[in-house]
């Protein structure tokens, strides 16, 4: 296994420590002590030292006892830099960080680059002691929720031991900086000054991935928002993200402008069909024939296939489907023997790629009807949807029509709305796409995610005051009055009865400020 797999061993480039340490120093001026958790090759401790000399004292720790040894010698005539080896999950660092009397502590570096289940899934053993520290429950956790960057764990341990007006300046991740100014935001340890400043990650490390510089202090008094800067020279922030009202918002100015759209979705936003094995479940039509991902010749009944969009289509506006996906239940929990008396030659078909359908790893089949797949319910067959992709950065609302009087199915990285018509869907479509609800989408996505749209963002939008914003609120009125409840079920919404009347009277209330 690499040094860079294992421990996300990313070094940092000389250039790259000396502006962040002429960054810090600009801003908090020299400090007592500099730790770095994570020294590596100790380009931070020179280029830390170059620039405070013998009054500040220094001290590297890495696992890696070779980066130990060269960081020694590389140091052996500078007293006042200490090189130790150390694992960081073993560390008692609230010692080692409270220890200097005078002047601020300030914890600087570069932890690694790598999830937990990453190190787990490659049998790494440098990964911290098991434990649900993010609080995460049931689906959360067996979905990947629980996943967290190891660097991520490295800086919430670090602010918990710092002292307080202690600093810490990371280089990270900006989906880090971000989850773990949200976990101080909640959880605590109370933080203030919150910074990101932009690196360029693909010149500094070869690597393709959004990061950051992270800088915050400890404080006796939270702050809960964190300004963002284009760049380690910037002096000005182009942004501010936090929270407000207990809820992330990515661009607090931008939302503060269109705030009266945030409230209930009125629909319940779905995502598309899981199924965990795509080149089975999954076919391709070649003139009449059906070909699954392995290249096989696919002949089975037409019953339990269905036209499929994916995110690639929906996030590039296209609504006439290029794939069918095998669906072998019409709910969540239906058991899928039917079948092998209903379509015969699909079971058969089913049966012999059961070595890939009965291993999929994720743990939400196990105990399941055989074949199960998963977001399946009455909402899936709805005839028309208004349905988006959760992976592109450029939002798009697509009105999904069905395929030769079959409803069109979406993939598991997609949501969507179920619609009774070709208008209500063309309705929705038309409000979600417009420049108001664009811009209230904008101040809550943050771009950077894996995955930018979510149904917690989508179910925010107020879509019955957004019908209102566009005097279609009456229009609007029959669709909400009709919304499918959980199951799927078209009810009655009887806080819609006395329409007009009843949105002026309960319209959100103006907050707090943020």
């Amino acid at each position: 296994m690499s040094k860079r797999k294992e421990f996300g061993d990313f070094q940092t480039p000389c250039n790259l420590a000396n502006e962040t340490v002429d960054l810090l120093e600009r801003e908090y001026g020299q400090p007592a002590l500099v730790v770095e958790p994570t020294s590596g090759l100790g380009n931070f401790i020179e280029a830390a030292y170059s620039k405070w000399g013998d009054a500040t004292s220094y001290r590297g720790y890495d696992i890696s006892k070779e980066y130990c040894e060269s960081s020694t010698h590389r140091f052996s005539t500078h007293p006042s830099i200490h090189i130790e080896q150390k694992d960081f999950f073993s560390t008692d660092w609230k010692a080692l960080l409270t220890s200097e009397k005078d002047g601020y502590v300030l914890a600087l570096g570069n932890p690694p680059w790598v999830t937990n289940s990453a190190l787990g899934t490659l049998g790494s053993s440098n990964l911290p002691e098991k434990s649900n520290f993010q609080n995460r429950r049931g689906f959360d956790a067996r979905t990947g929720k629980a996943n967290f960057d190891i660097a991520e764990w490295i800086i919430i341990k670090l602010v918990d031991a710092l002292p307080c007006n202690g600093s810490l300046a990371m280089l990270c991740k900006t989906a880090t900086a971000r989850k773990t100014a949200m976990h101080f935001w909640k959880h605590g340890p109370d933080v203030s000054d919150l910074r990101l400043y932009i690196i360029d990650a693909k010149n500094s490390f070869g690597v393709s991935v959004d990061a950051c510089l992270f800088l915050l202090r400890r404080s006796d008094k939270s702050e809960t928002s964190a300004r963002v800067f284009d760049s380690l020279s910037a002096t000005k922030a182009s942004f501010s993200f936090g929270l407000c009202n207990g809820e992330m918002i990515a661009n607090l100015s931008d939302y503060a402008e269109c705030r009266n759209l945030d409230g209930s979705a009125n629909y319940r936003w779905r995502s598309g069909i899981k199924h965990d094995a795509a080149k089975v479940m999954e076919l391709s039509r070649q003139g009449t024939t059906l070909k699954n991902g392995l290249g096989e010749t696919v002949c089975i009944e037409d019953e339990y296939v269905f036209p499929l969009l994916k995110s690639s289509d929906l996030g590039n506006g296209r609504t006439t489907p290029r794939k069918s996906v095998i669906v072998t239940q019409k709910k969540i929990g239906d058991d899928t023997v039917r079948i092998e008396s209903e379509a015969p030659n699909t079971w058969k078909y089913l049966n012999s790629h059961s070595g890939v359908l009965d291993n999929r790893r994720s743990s939400i089949y196990t105990n399941r009807a055989r074949f199960s797949v998963f977001g399946i319910g009455a909402y899936s067959f709805s005839q028309w949807k208004v349905a988006i992709s959760g992976l592109y950065k450029s939002l798009c609302f697509v009105a999904v029509p069905p395929v030769d009087g079959k409803p069109t199915m979406v993939d598991d990285t997609c949501y969507f709305i179920p619609c009774q018509s070709e208008k209500e869907a063309c309705f929705w479509t038309r409000l979600l796409n417009s420049e108001d609800c664009m811009r209230f989408l904008h101040s809550l996505v943050f771009f950077d995610a894996k995955r930018p749209i979510n149904i917690d963002i989508l179910k925010r939008i107020n879509m019955a005051e957004l019908a209102r914003r566009h005097g279609a609120f009456d229009e609007a009125l029959p669709y909400l009055q009709t919304a499918y409840d959980n199951s799927g079920v078209k009810q009655p919404m009887l806080v819609f009865e006395n329409g007009q009347e009843y949105l002026t009277k309960n319209s959100p209330p103006t907050r707090l400020s943020c």
